[in-house]
């Protein structure tokens, strides 16, 4: 048994998803990916341990916002952090409004900083001095 931690990204973007999942590989984090709200759900609810979840606001068959209210109510996923990302919200204190309604644990705005992505990362995980540059 590993002791790194699972992070799923939920992304329809594939460069994004590339660029993401590289980031998180290279800190030493497992990756599953998935490219549709709707696999989200299925990947969370299949997968044995998923330490938190990435997720893309805008993606096909189910948005953001509804996988995450999905996943907080969902008995084996409602104790998985999740972390909201976004480009196509301009308002910020409207995503971050969103964000909470839907039960995340926090959210990020795209393009970001691998920096803040990680510090987030390590704060939802209960890991605050886990940055490793």
């Amino acid at each position: 048994m590993t002791d790194r931690k699972r992070i799923l990204i939920g992304e329809d973007d594939p460069s994004i998803l590339r660029m993401t999942r590289l980031r998180l590989q290279h800190e030493g984090f497992d990756v599953l990916e998935a490219c549709d709200g709707q696999a989200v759900l299925d990947q969370a609810e299949a997968e044995p341990v998923i330490h938190l979840i990435l997720l893309d606001i805008k993606m096909p068959k189910l948005n953001g916002y509804e996988v995450c209210r999905r996943l907080k109510a969902g008995p084996g996923t409602a104790r998985i952090p999740v972390i909201v990302f976004s480009a196509s919200e301009t308002q910020l204190q409207h995503l971050a409004n969103r964000c909470i309604e839907a039960g995340a644990a926090d959210w990020i705005k795209k393009p970001f900083r691998t920096k803040d992505l990680l510090g987030k990362i390590h704060r939802a995980l209960g890991e605050e001095g886990g940055i490793h540059g």
